[in-house]
């Protein structure tokens, strides 16, 4: 699912609401949560998950095309863990 998709579903499950204000509604909700990730926030949403920042320690890594060593320096990834209750309804219907 990509945010067009989601946009549509959410216009088809509120009708009143024009796809273009959906839109604006989802773009405010995604740069939302990346700024609260950015101040170091953890996100969490029920029956979803939790989405939280890491930090990864430097790493040797290797390039796979060229089998070179490249060095990875000391980063901040974003981390999601998934609510049990999402967990099960996947692994229900799997």
């Amino acid at each position: 699912m990509v945010k067009q998709d989601l946009t549509n579903s959410l216009v088809k499950a509120f009708p009143g609401i024009s796809k273009q204000d959906m839109l604006s509604v989802v773009d405010t909700l995604f740069q939302s949560m990346a700024q609260a990730l950015m101040r170091g926030e953890t996100i969490d949403l029920r029956g979803v998950g939790r989405f939280k920042i890491r930090q990864r320690e430097p790493a040797k890594g290797r390039n796979p095309k060229t089998k070179t060593a490249v060095y990875m320096p000391k980063r901040w990834v974003v981390h999601f863990r998934p609510a049990e209750s999402l967990s099960k309804r996947i692994n229900k219907s799997a």
